[in-house]
């Protein structure tokens, strides 16, 4: 059996489920509100819990933001603005330039789209979904890019989340750990969407590794947690 990369450093950054699934970022919903006038689509910000800060904030974690796919009609745009929100956090100035994906789309045309990707998980997996990321294909959808574009599928795919296949979260952070952990040279925005596949291999074997140092079950999500950690560090 191999050793984990990154060894012990990696281990103890791992969290368990529930400080991963706690992980949250705080933002103010009129940030969003502001700019998707949709309210099917951004109304339900405003009931997320409000940050012990005050002045506006609200929090969303990582398992609020896994519980938009819920099943429920026109889910896709909500869980991907989700995905947006809790990936964006704090950086309100990064907000209008993002928010684009939601107003430069008709809400149906943007949940078709996004439903391609989703029909094709259980019988696809995510890597289809990600090779239609640029401009390109029936999943596409300008300005999104990859790094959100997986948030969306890892919480589109989140029944799977223990398939070796199941979608993952592959952002720039994980990518820098990818390139430092794993002799990558990929660029931290714009990476090959081929690669994708590569890192979800990675991460079931990781999750198996570390599985068996720690003595108990380790999600692939939890991989991806210790790799966006790391990747912050570098």
């Amino acid at each position: 059996m191999g050793a984990l990369a990154g060894g012990q450093a990696i281990l103890d950054l791992l969290p368990g489920t529930e400080r991963m699934l706690s992980q949250g970022f705080r933002f103010r919903p009129a940030w969003w509100t502001n700019r998707i006038e949709d309210v099917s689509v951004s109304g339900w910000l405003d009931d997320l819990p409000a940050d012990p800060d005050g002045r506006g904030y609200h929090r969303i974690t990582r398992g609020e933001m896994l519980a938009m796919a819920d099943g429920t009609d026109g889910w896709e745009p909500r869980a991907l603005l989700a995905g947006y929100v809790w990936g964006t956090g704090n950086l309100g100035f990064l907000v209008g330039r993002r928010a684009r994906t939601f107003r430069g789309t008709d809400p149906a045309d943007l949940q078709k789209r996004l439903a391609v990707a989703v029909d094709a998980l259980p019988t696809d997996g995510p890597a289809p979904a990600a090779r239609e990321l640029p401009r390109r294909g029936t999943a596409s959808s300008k300005p999104l890019r990859p790094a959100f574009f997986t948030k969306f599928l890892y919480v589109a795919d989140r029944a799977r989340v223990e398939q070796p296949d199941g979608a993952l979260i592959m952002d720039q952070f994980v990518v820098k750990a990818l390139n430092a952990l794993h002799d990558w040279s990929e660029p931290t925005y714009g990476w090959a969407p081929a690669r994708y596949p590569e890192w979800l291999d990675i991460a079931t074997t990781e999750a198996g590794l570390a599985a068996t140092e720690l003595g108990r079950p380790v999600r692939r999500d939890e991989i991806e947690y210790a790799y966006f950690t790391h990747g912050k560090t570098l």
